[in-house]
């Protein structure tokens, strides 16, 4: 019985001291540190899906020739640029002032993206040229300017 009684005094004694021990120290939410840990790998992995959504975007657009090659370069680049800074930041964890940034500069890309496309320019610098009367000639050389169709 003595044997009983101080064996579970023991283990009483031992459960006694590692409980503050192990509550000294815990990670606190949201505070996680890049991918897979807490809510910095979901916003990590918004912001990277996105980031591919918009490559996909100037790479469907440039097939479609609505962007011009120097256009569709530099888009490339630029979203490039934003995913490796992306990937960078994500191995220390990215904080709120961080992602904002990250936010900003990828709504600045698809602006950017939607602009391009809508400038009109697929094929290079072409503002000028016109043909209203379908002849394949620029209408800007012609005597008629295009009105008349002859």
């Amino acid at each position: 019985m003595r044997t009983k009684l101080l064996t579970a005094a023991a283990a009483l004694t031992a459960l006694g001291i590692s409980a503050p021990a192990a509550a000294q120290w815990a990670q606190q939410p949201g505070y996680g540190y890049g991918y897979g840990h807490q809510n910095n790998y979901g916003q990590v992995r918004t912001l990277d899906a996105r980031t591919v959504r918009l490559q996909r975007e100037i790479d469907r657009l440039d097939r479609r020739n609505v962007l011009s090659n120097r256009e569709a370069r530099q888009l490339r680049n630029t979203a490039q640029d934003i995913r490796n800074d992306l990937r960078r930041a994500a191995r220390d964890g990215v904080n709120y002032r961080e992602f904002a940034r990250f936010e900003r500069r990828l709504s600045d890309l698809q602006f950017r993206i939607q602009r391009e496309a809508r400038d009109g320019n697929r094929y290079g610098d072409n503002r000028s040229w016109s043909d209203r009367d379908r002849d394949g000639r620029n209408d800007r050389y012609e005597d008629d300017r295009g009105y008349r169709h002859d």
